[in-house]
Order: C-alpha cells, then sequence, then structure tokens
C-alpha cells in the first residue's frame, strides 16, 4: 500500500528533522536551529550528505590506464552481472535498464554512517521489497546488553508510488557509549533513507538498525 507522507521521528527538542535539514542546505536555520545540539547535529549530517552528493557529481571519470584493460575489465563485469543477477538493484532510467551493485550500495551507505558523530557501521545488507512491505523497525542490541529502541510501526510507514518494488536495509553499528541512542538511530534512518533517494537513486521503505556494541 502506497503511503504519501514519510514520517521521520521528530529531534529529541521536539524539531522536524526534515526541517532543519532544509534549513541547513539552504542556509536559512534560526536561532533555535544555530544552537540547538539536536539541530546542530541534524544539520552537519545534512550538510555532510550534501557535501557528498555534490563532491562526487564534480569528480570527472577518468578511464583505465589502457584500452585492453577496460575492455577485459567491461567484458569480466558482464560476466560477474549475468552469472549474479542477484547482486545487482535495478534502476529507473529514461535512457533505458540500468543496474546497481548492492555491495557498492552498501558501502555508500556504511560511508554514510561513518560521517555521523557517535556512530560506526558494521555491516549493511540491501534487498528489493514489496511496496506493501514498508515498514521500519529499530532494534537496538549491545554486546553485553539489550536495549529496545522499536518505532511505532503505525508512524515509521513509507510508500513509494509509482513503482512495483523498492528496497529494505538491515545495518549493524556501534554507538559511542553515553549518547541517546534512541535519538542516534533515528538519524542514522533519516540518513540512509536520504543518501537512498539522493546519492543511489533507490527508494528505502525499510530500515531496520542493531546496534552491536559501545565503545568510548
Amino acid at each position: 500500500m502506497a503511503v504519501e507522507d514519510l514520517r521521520i521521528d521528530p529531534l529529541a527538542c521536539g524539531r522536524d528533522a526534515a526541517d532543519v535539514w532544509d534549513h541547513a542546505v539552504a542556509g536559512t536555520l534560526d536561532d533555535h536551529e544555530r544552537t540547538c545540539p539536536h539541530c546542530r547535529a541534524a544539520a552537519a549530517d545534512a550538510e555532510g550528505l550534501d557535501g557528498v552528493v555534490h563532491r562526487l557529481a564534480a569528480e570527472r571519470p577518468y578511464p583505465p590506464p589502457t584500452v585492453l584493460d577496460a575492455v577485459l575489465t567491461s567484458v569480466r563485469d558482464a560476466v560477474v552481472a549475468e552469472l549474479r543477477p542477484q547482486d545487482l538493484l535495478a534502476l529507473d532510467s529514461p535512457a533505458g535498464p540500468a543496474r546497481l551493485s548492492r555491495a557498492a550500495a552498501a558501502r555508500v551507505l556504511r560511508h554514510v554512517v561513518d560521517g555521523m558523530d557517535g556512530m560506526r557501521a558494521r555491516s549493511c545488507r540491501i534487498w528489493e521489497t514489496e511496496l506493501a512491505e514498508s515498514t521500519i523497525g529499530t532494534q537496538t542490541e549491545p554486546a553485553e546488553s539489550t536495549i529496545d529502541t522499536k518505532t511505532d510501526p503505525a508512524e515509521s510507514t513509507i510508500g513509494t508510488a509509482g513503482r512495483g518494488y523498492d528496497v529494505a536495509v538491515a545495518i549493524t553499528v556501534t554507538a559511542r557509549f553515553g549518547v541517546d541512542l534512541a535519538s542516534v538511530t533515528a538519524r542514522v534512518r533519516q540518513m540512509v533513507v536520504a543518501a537512498g533517494e539522493q546519492a543511489l537513486g533507490v527508494p528505502v521503505s525499510r530500515v531496520d538498525i542493531t546496534v552491536v556494541d559501545l565503545w568510548e
């Protein structure tokens, strides 16, 4: 079932995270957003992601050192893609079929989480899912104890109209000791959803987060 609104948990201060992201990118943060630690952290995440997207878009691709290397690489990649289609994600493209390696997509999402204050990514798994399967759940499991930060499914549903599928993400992370796990895992979810849409062009309908360890 498609749902029009993308609902994201508010920040600990009560502000809408999406509004803070928009203000940060546009350079229109208000007095509260410039001084509140929760808003400042969300703004820093948005500015960092925006910088990564623009830097990648501005990078000039360089060809392989030799034509032979380029041909052999293309042939090898084509053979691998044909032999392992389950490792590729199909992308919408007006110019024709396009596919993205799951491993490459997972590396991008891990890199985004690694850039967040107080969080480090351990593993990331991505799979295609039907639009009807669109509940986001969050579980945290430190090494010695379990902390439950599950979100209410009624308030955590994403739908993507006009597509027959979207993707789900399961990511394990470690957190700095003392951080607000509910707040930082909500930020991880926001960053993963935004990175999927903006950096990869892949709609993310579900993000399962497991905190597997704490560090100082």
